[in-house]
């Protein structure tokens, strides 16, 4: 009828509670798949729906699910390295949720984890004036296929603070630790793939037995300078039990080590001063794991 209001497909994707329902294409479809073919069949499969922010933040879980994480020991700390960059995903993400063509109906947006790669498939051509050799040597020029949605987003903190730089980070971020860069490429539609190195992180979740009991015992004397023999034997044995099991309680230190609630409580209260260990929770159910 003259004079209804009508909702903008940015008023819907922004603010709608079921964006879905009128724009059945922009849902997010996340696969991860067995094989580099895909022709194996796939582990896992969701749908992503809901408004614009949660298009972005649901389909960042779904790959920090999968994404394996190794790690290495300095001094008492633990350092994660995942198999990818996780910013330079998201990036890629948002850049597909903002700059992709909505009036292509029955196209969604893809992300297809394979076992070597993860590709981010985007509805739509890359505007005149972009191609993907530009792309490549991340000399882009914004330009801003849906106008309004970027305007929504960037008032939004966390989602597009790299207005016009967000090719460059993706760049950065990939050679920043050691990965290939980014490939572009434009056929009926914007893919973005993010290639691992073969083995460059082991697909375990936790740390190699090995590399869990490669105590620096350097830091050790350096933490219990002050200390006793057997206060040194006790946090070997303490620390040395942390990073089998990733976590001490004060009940389970009195139990290797043959102390007192008092003692253990000191030699923990040490760990946690130093920087060595850091606490989670409280009361009789606190544990201590490294930072």
């Amino acid at each position: 009828m003259q004079g209804d209001v009508l909702p903008t497909h940015a008023g819907i994707l922004f603010f709608g509670s079921n964006p879905q329902r009128s724009l059945p294409q922009s849902e997010v479809v996340c696969v991860l798949f067995q094989d580099e073919l895909g022709v194996g069949g796939y582990l896992d499969r969701k749908i992503i729906t809901g408004t614009l922010q949660t298009l972005i933040d649901e389909t960042e879980l779904f790959l920090q699910k999968y994404i394996a994480v190794g790690a290495r020991i300095e001094g008492w700390k633990r350092i994660d390295l995942p198999e990818y960059p996780i910013e330079a995903l998201r990036e890629a993400i948002v850049n597909a949720v903002v700059h992709r063509d909505y009036s292509r109906e029955g196209e969604s947006i893809r992300v297809f984890f394979y076992p070597d790669r993860i590709e981010v498939h985007s509805p739509g051509l890359l505007l005149p004036g972009i191609t993907v050799d530009v792309m490549a040597r991340g000399e882009v020029i914004s330009k801003l296929r849906n106008s309004i949605l970027a305007g929504l987003l960037r008032d939004v903190p966390g989602y597009m603070e790299r207005i016009g730089s967000g090719v460059r980070f993706m760049l950065h971020e990939m050679r920043r630790v050691g990965l290939p860069d980014p490939q572009f490429k434009e056929a009926s539609e914007f893919v973005v793939t993010f290639s691992s190195h073969p083995g460059s992180v082991p697909r375990e979740s936790i740390l190699p037995k090995e590399q869990q009991l490669a105590i620096d015992w350097e830091t050790l004397n350096i933490v219990t300078s002050a200390g006793s023999i057997e206060q040194k034997q006790r946090i070997k044995l303490a620390m040395e039990y942390v990073q089998q099991h990733g976590a001490i309680t004060n009940r389970e230190y009195r139990e290797i080590t043959g102390t007192t609630d008092t003692t253990a409580l000191r030699d923990l209260e040490i760990l946690l001063e130093r920087g060595v260990l850091k606490p989670i929770g409280k009361g009789r159910s606190r544990k201590y794991t490294l930072p």
